[in-house]
Order: structure tokens, then sequence, then C-alpha cells
């Protein structure tokens, strides 16, 4: 779809460096910037400013590497399906660690009762990573909680899940009829690693309320709201999940909401794809039956 010296400049948006980028292409640094300068001649705008010994891309340029990384992925995507017959076809999605537990399962179900793919690959990881999926090809869609720049990419929002404070049933907290967030800095506090989409609503609620993690005696790093979950239950410290997470111990009284002065909030579920997608009508369709679904649950 494009020639080689877009390809280039792709890598040297990547790479940050003329000379990393000769070798990762097996040619000459001369001849990167022999091709670099014809594709700002071509296009008429700057897209590099080099000054021995930094790079920047300039706007234009991160502007036009983020359009090569969405064609290619969609032309690669297209591809695929127009070779492939039908009953061969495949889908990969990516979904954040607290999706996983209760949205995932429900849209794998979907697809199976679309009857359309053959293989479904599902990626778990956290919001970050799901969006460079998504801009790299190695994801068709992704399912995320987290904050995105809604400009840059393409979304359906799914639903509004609260996303709550929770005690082990037996802890001091869950016997309050109401908590501030001085009240919750007096234990341990349980929280998601760095780049994860609940930690980012965590921190924002906290600082809402003028309070930071340094405030807490102690705070637990945990890279999956199934292991927070166990934590929680044995009564290690407080934390933030999706109501969703915790349904079954809620149900059965081994876990309590906290119940906060201030509230606890909704965030949105978002089914995310590449701006300006081809596929766009195909993934919201997939949101309108994924919100069917959880309607008629």
């Amino acid at each position: 779809m494009f020639d080689q010296r877009y390809q280039t400049f792709l890598v040297l948006v990547a790479t940050q460096s003329y000379t990393r980028t000769a070798e990762q292409l097996f040619i000459t640094q001369p001849a990167v910037s022999q091709q670099i300068h014809s594709l700002e001649d071509e296009i008429g705008v700057p897209l590099v400013h080099y000054r021995r010994p930094y790079l920047t891309i300039t706007p234009a340029g991160q502007q036009l590497a983020a359009f090569i990384q969405r064609t290619q992925a969609q032309s690669t995507k297209l591809l695929a399906d127009l070779r492939q017959p039908t009953e061969q076809r495949q889908i990969s999605f990516s979904t954040t660690l607290s999706l996983s537990e209760f949205l995932a399962p429900q849209l794998v179900r979907v697809l199976q009762d679309q009857a359309q793919y053959r293989t479904i690959n599902c990626r778990i990881t956290n919001t970050q990573a799901a969006l460079r999926a998504l801009q790299t090809g190695k994801s068709d869609f992704a399912l995320i909680e987290g904050n995105f720049d809604k400009r840059a990419f393409g979304y359906q929002v799914i639903r509004h899940e609260p996303f709550v404070g929770i005690v082990a049933a037996d802890h001091p907290l869950a016997r309050r009829t109401q908590v501030t967030w001085p009240d919750l800095a007096r234990y341990p506090l349980i929280v998601r690693e760095l780049g994860s989409g609940s930690r980012d609503i965590l921190l924002h609620l906290a600082q809402a309320a003028n309070v930071t993690l340094a405030d807490f005696p102690q705070v637990v790093t945990v890279n999956h709201p199934a292991a927070i979950r166990q934590l929680v239950l044995a009564d290690v410290g407080v934390s933030f999940v999706y109501r969703s997470v915790v349904a079954r111990e809620l149900a059965a009284g081994q876990i309590k909401l906290l119940p906060l002065a201030a509230g606890n909030v909704e965030h949105d579920l978002d089914l995310v794809y590449l701006r300006d997608s081809f596929f766009a009508a195909d993934y919201e369709a997939l949101a309108t039956t994924l919100r069917q679904t959880r309607s008629g649950a």
C-alpha cells in the first residue's frame, strides 16, 4: 500500500535514530536520510527535525505515522478476510485484565453465536498495551475501561460500570454506614500496576479527595483483578474494582461495598478500534449486540 520510503519513515519514528533505522532495514544511514528527504519533498511538509544528537518527529510526521499504521493494519485484515473462506476466518481482540473477568467471556459467546470465525484470539493486557496492539494491527479491536484519547480512536460505549471500594465482610470499615477517604487511608491499599486503567481511575478518585498513595500506610500492587479479589477476601486491605469483578462475593456476603461519603463512580466500558476504520460498522454492530446481551441478562 505504501512504498519503501513510508516504511522507512515508520521505522524511524519507532527507533528515533537514523543509525538504528539503517541497521534494522539493512541499508546505509545516507540511504535512510535520502528516503526521508524525498518523502518530505513529495508531501511538502517537514516530517523530522534533526540537530545532532537530537531527532524530533514533527506534528505532521506524527500524524503521518499514525495514518500509515492505521492503513496497514486495516489493509492486512481486509486482505486476510478476502483470501480466507468464511469458515477459516479469524478475529483478534485485546481486553484489559478487569474486563477479562466478566465482559470478555460475554464477547466470546457473541462471536461464537455469529459463527463467522474459525479462530478467536484474545489478548489480555493493560490499557496502554491494548491500544498499542490496535495501532500495530495485532488486535482488530479492544475492550478497554481505562482512559484513552477519544480523538485518536473510534469507540462504542458498551455500558457504564460502577467502580466501587471494597473490603472483606469482617473488616472494621464494613460495619460503617459512611466512610471517608481519610478513613480508608488508615489501612493498606491494594492497587493495580502502572499502565492499568483501573489504577488510573482510582488515582483520579483519590486526587479529587486530596489523597495520594503516600497517605496509605502500605500499598500492595497486584497485576490481576482475581488476585486482588483474593487479597480482599483474606482481609489484606481495601481496594477498588469494577462491581462485576466481585459480583459473586457480594451476593454471598463475603465482600462488602465501602459506603464512601463522596460516593462511587461509574466508568465507561468501551469497545475501541482504529479511527476511521474500514470495519467500523462491524464493530458498531458487535457493540450493539453486547449491549443487548447485557440488557437481556
